[in-house]
C-alpha cells in the first residue's frame, strides 16, 4: 500500500512550481517588456529617417499621373525634382531617404502611392543587390518609428540585420532624455553637418547640404558580387508593378569614379541583367553618372551642389530620349 503525500509536501511542491514560472517570467518575459519599451521611445522629431512620413503625405497629396523616385539617399542628396518637374511637366516625388531601408521594402512601402499611369523610376545603391537587400539597422526606425509594422519582412524582403545596434541607439536616446528634455537633443541637429527630417524640401529632395562645403570621405571598396536571390526578388516586384500597370523605369546611381571603378565588374554585369528584363526599362548607362570626387558632398553617392544640377540634367536627357512621357496617358 503506497504512502499519499501530504499536504505539506504538496504545498513545497506548488512552492517548488510557483519558483520556476517567476524566474521564467524573469528570465524571458521582462526582457521582453524592456525591450519593446525601449523600441517604442520616440526618436527625437527632427530625425532624418523620419523624413519618410513626411514623403508619405506628399505622395498621397500628388496627383496620378506622376514619376516617383525610390532609392537611397543616392537620390535624396542628389537630385533636383523640381528642375524634372519643370521640364517634362508632369508632377515628380523624390522618395529616397536611406539605402539601408532595403530595396524591396522602400518599394513596398510606397507601392500603395503608386496607380495606374504613374512612372515609377528606381535608382537604387548597388548595395542593394549584393548585402543591403534585407535592409540595416535604419530599417527598424522605418517599421518601429514611422510605425510601418508592416514592413518588418515580406516574400520579397526578410528581417533587417542591426537590430541590437538599433536598441543601443534606442537606449542611448532614453539615458540622454533623462539627462536633457527631447527639445534640447533637437538643438543638436542644426549644426548643419547633422542630416535632419527638416531638411528636405517640398518634392522630396534634400536641400540642407547644398551650401556646406565638401566632407572628407573615403572611396568605396568593391561592392562585392550579386545575390541572385535579392535579384530574383526585386524582378518580382517589377512583375507586380507592371501588373498594375505602372510604368517601371531604371537609371543608376551617381557614384564616385574611384567607387565606381573598384566596382566596375559587378556593375557592368547588373547593367546586362537588368536590361534582359522586359518590363523593366532601363533609361540609363551606368557610366552616365560616375562623376569625380569633387562633385560630391560627404560620401560616394552624395552629390554637392554642382554635381547634383549635372546629375539632375543627365536625368531630364535620359527621360526625353526613352520616349516613355509621350506614352504617359
Amino acid at each position: 500500500m503506497r504512502d499519499h503525500p501530504s499536504l505539506s509536501t504538496l504545498r513545497s511542491e506548488g512552492w517548488i512550481v510557483k519558483k520556476f514560472f517567476i524566474k521564467v517570467c524573469i528570465l524571458f518575459v521582462l526582457p521582453v517588456v524592456g525591450i519593446g519599451i525601449i523600441i517604442f521611445i520616440p526618436l527625437p522629431e527632427n530625425s532624418y529617417d523620419l523624413s519618410i512620413i513626411d514623403k508619405h503625405c506628399i505622395l498621397a497629396n500628388t496627383k496620378s499621373p506622376k514619376i516617383v523616385l525610390a532609392g537611397g539617399s543616392n537620390l535624396a542628396f542628389g537630385i533636383d525634382s523640381s528642375a524634372i518637374q519643370n521640364s517634362l511637366h508632369i508632377p515628380t516625388v523624390n522618395t529616397g531617404v536611406h539605402a539601408g531601408f532595403g530595396l524591396g521594402r522602400m518599394l513596398d512601402d510606397i507601392s500603395r502611392f503608386l496607380h495606374t499611369g504613374d512612372m515609377l523610376l528606381i535608382i537604387p545603391e548597388y548595395g542593394h543587390f549584393t548585402s543591403a537587400s534585407n535592409g540595416e539597422s535604419v530599417a527598424y526606425e522605418l517599421i518601429f518609428d514611422a510605425r510601418q509594422y508592416r514592413l518588418l519582412f515580406s516574400s520579397y524582403y526578410g528581417l533587417p540585420s542591426g537590430l541590437s545596434q538599433y536598441l543601443s541607439m534606442k537606449y542611448n536616446i532614453l539615458t540622454q532624455t533623462v539627462i536633457q528634455p527631447i527639445k534640447q537633443i533637437n538643438t543638436q541637429n542644426e549644426n548643419p553637418l547633422v542630416y535632419s527630417r527638416y531638411g528636405f524640401n517640398e518634392y522630396g529632395d534634400y536641400v540642407k547640404h547644398l551650401a556646406v562645403e565638401n566632407q572628407p570621405f573615403v572611396s568605396y571598396e568593391n561592392a562585392g558580387i550579386i545575390n541572385t536571390a535579392y535579384l530574383k526578388k526585386f524582378f518580382r516586384l517589377v512583375d507586380n508593378f507592371s501588373k498594375r500597370r505602372i510604368t517601371v523605369m531604371l537609371s543608376y546611381p551617381s557614384y564616385e569614379e574611384q567607387s565606381f571603378r573598384n566596382s566596375a565588374a559587378l556593375i557592368q554585369e547588373l547593367d546586362m541583367l537588368f536590361r534582359a528584363k522586359e518590363n523593366l526599362l532601363v533609361i540609363s548607362t551606368p557610366e552616365s553618372y560616375c562623376y569625380p570626387a569633387e562633385y560630391f558632398y560627404d560620401t560616394p553617392y552624395h552629390l554637392n551642389r554642382e554635381g547634383r544640377a549635372m546629375r539632375t540634367d543627365q536625368l531630364i536627357r535620359d527621360l526625353q530620349e526613352s520616349g516613355l512621357l509621350s506614352q504617359s496617358p
